[in-house]
């Protein structure tokens, strides 16, 4: 039934274009506007957007980290305003004189983005992955609307990260967003 109707609304068109004079043009045009359409349509397998809570974002997280089989610790890094960055630590004792790394994901993501890295990168230093402020398990601020002011929360939030850490200097690793602010970062901080 709906095809039919759509044939109809087609061929209706495409007859008031062809007695303006214009049939191949409409022709042309119809196709072109019926292919970008069913292009930009979001087809139905397609999981759509739901609301989450902490404790199912923890578990999501958990099924994540499951393949790590080195030990890690997990813990709330407490920075300004009362917001938390939520962080895993890898250090075993043969190379925590060594400088850190410090990942920093992308956007839309978290500290799982690195599953699958952690095990291999904490096998020649310190690795620490946090989760940027408003993402993963860390807390959501307010963010400012300017986006200089909003790069600059999020870049202060590292340098109280990495004082509240202990850390002297690190080596930051980011994808994505986390690699714009890793740069945004040592450009604000190059002795860190």
């Amino acid at each position: 039934m709906a095809e039919r109707d759509e044939t109809a609304s087609s061929g209706i068109v495409q007859r008031v274009l062809s007695v303006a004079g214009v049939p191949s043009l409409a022709s042309s045009v119809w196709s072109y506007v019926d292919n970008t359409i069913r292009w930009c349509w979001i087809p139905d397998w397609l999981p759509s957007w739901c609301p989450t809570s902490q404790s199912q974002l923890k578990a999501a997280e958990d099924k994540m980290l499951r393949c790590i089989n080195t030990a890690f610790a997990r813990q709330f890094v407490p920075v300004s305003c009362g917001n938390m960055l939520w962080t895993l630590t890898f250090c075993s004792e043969c190379v925590k004189d060594k400088t850190p790394v410090v990942l920093l994901h992308g956007f839309g993501c978290g500290v799982g983005l690195w599953a699958q890295n952690l095990e291999a990168l904490s096998q020649d230093r310190p690795v620490y992955a946090l989760d940027l402020l408003g993402f993963g398990q860390s807390t959501r601020p307010v963010f400012s609307t300017d986006p200089q002011e909003a790069e600059g929360q999020f870049v202060e939030s590292i340098e109280q990260w990495r004082a509240k850490v202990g850390l002297e200097s690190m080596i930051l690793l980011g994808h994505n967003l986390g690699g714009f602010l890793a740069v945004s970062y040592s450009i604000k901080n190059p002795g860190r």
